[in-house]
């Protein structure tokens, strides 16, 4: 199994596509929010200039098959767990199509626990508690938890503590007196995970001009076609970045250019954030796609490991 990991616009899916139609792959995506129907624009799912085609729960993309992409409607919820579990029978299914499974994503928490496993994978939902403590504001979520793990709290990231759902289910999880079950999903032995990165400064300047190209093709418009077709804005703006931020301007809450703004700088913390995450991946495989010959060395890691003689699954 292949696995790309990297920062939002370092061109994984892309380069992902590449290697699947040179290697006989179908990629499964790892992105929190490509899962959702309806979340393309905002979400980068795919390049404007490709060739879709939209199915049930996957699209076909320049011939490629694509795992993962609206997998539920807006609105609801899906969980790392979730994930996990999507992630495995779908690599069970390609592999037993004699194809490669390419898991290619920015969602760091969803490639390590896919990869390494994590023990609240084994806590189930309590429904009762969740109903109680949606009654909740942000801020009383964020004490309640600061008051059962205050050190597992101020590690939080600022996106994380205004996260409800988040926050729910991080109290749920040190509530819990569930004993963890052991997971029933194949352990992933034989996988290169690559890992795409580059200087946070060309980084920026890559995501200000995908953005720009983003609001040119109706960012604004889909995230006013859910909000019409009665997604909830609170919803949205829990997915924060584009649907936070465009959901704000809609509601006039704040003028375009304040969006935009905000957005932008939003946009760029998620990118130190991902950078940050390559850190948690010991066997990691790291290229920087600033440097000229990132590319041809990249290809050619991928292509020994492929060829060797237990480098396929």
């Amino acid at each position: 199994m292949l696995v790309l990991y990297g920062p939002t616009v370092t061109g994984k899916t892309d380069l992902a596509i590449k290697l699947a139609q040179k290697y006989n792959g179908e990629l499964i995506s790892a992105d929190s929010r490509q899962v959702y129907k309806g979340l393309d624009i905002g979400t980068g799912k795919v390049g404007f200039n490709s060739n879709v085609e939209k199915h049930d729960d996957y699209w076909i993309v320049d011939g490629v098959k694509i795992n993962g992409f609206d997998l539920i409607g807006s609105g609801e919820n899906f969980s790392v767990a979730d994930f996990v579990k999507f992630a495995s029978t779908t690599m069970i299914r390609i592999i037993e199509v004699n194809k490669l499974p390419i898991v290619v994503g920015g969602t760091g928490f969803y490639i390590k626990s896919y990869l390494y496993g994590i023990d609240t994978l084994g806590i189930p939902a309590d429904l009762k508690l969740r109903q109680k403590l949606e009654e909740l504001s942000v801020s009383h979520l964020y004490q309640k938890l600061l008051k059962i793990d205050p050190h597992r709290t101020r590690l939080m990231n600022d996106s994380d503590r205004q996260n409800p759902r988040r926050l729910i289910r991080a109290i749920e999880v040190l509530s819990s007196k569930s004993t963890i079950q052991p997971s029933n999903y194949p352990t992933i032995q034989n996988y290169l995970l690559i890992g795409l990165t580059a200087p946070n400064e060309y980084l920026y300047k890559r995501a200000d001009k995908w953005l720009k190209i983003r609001l040119n093709h109706g960012l604004i418009k889909e995230v006013d076609k859910l909000i019409k077709q009665g997604i909830s804005p609170d919803w949205l703006e829990n997915l924060g970045l584009e649907y936070r931020w465009m959901t704000r301007y809609i509601q006039g809450k704040i003028s375009l250019e304040e969006a935009k703004k905000r957005l932008q700088g939003d946009i760029h913390e998620l990118i130190r954030r991902q950078k940050t995450f390559l850190n948690q991946f010991a066997d990691i495989k790291l290229f920087d796609i600033s440097k000229e010959n990132w590319l041809k060395e990249l290809e050619k890691t991928v292509s020994t490991w492929y060829n060797q003689q237990d480098g396929r699954i």
